[in-house]
């Protein structure tokens, strides 16, 4: 429990820096890249602390852990662009923070009011029996 609330509270910081550099992009300025590269490191950091908590045994937050892994390549993939055309690609910030906004409240349901959200939306995990 204490991983997802980390994890959390993690991404809490991680959406606070992207909801900066969303308003510095879509205004049409450059965003600090001292805030990219925190907002990235923190999105990572975040990403452990969930996969840790469901390596230990947390499988309320597999739906996350997908999640997360789409938005980081999403994020990357706008970076990357925006570095070689210096121009941020719009559509792919939208998805990006369009899926991030979902999971960062699915996280929040799930490490903050107990919610099973895959059970919610019919998604089972079958027990490994080793």
């Amino acid at each position: 429990m204490i991983l997802l609330v980390a994890s959390f509270c993690i991404f809490t910081i991680t959406a606070v820096l992207g909801l900066m550099i969303a308003v510095d992009i879509f205004r049409g300025r450059h965003p600090a890249p001292s805030a990219s590269i925190v907002h990235g490191v923190s999105a990572l950091l975040g990403s452990v602390f969930a996969i840790s908590a469901a390596l230990m045994g947390e499988t309320r937050i597999y739906i996350n852990i997908v999640m997360a892994v789409v938005i980081i390549l999403l994020g990357v993939t706008a970076a990357v662009k925006r570095r070689k055309t210096g121009v941020a690609p719009k559509a792919i910030l939208a998805v990006h923070i369009l899926l991030a906004v979902v999971c960062y409240l699915l996280l929040g349901a799930t490490a903050l009011m107990g919610y099973d959200v895959m059970a919610m939306v019919g998604i089972e995990v079958p027990e490994i029996v080793l």
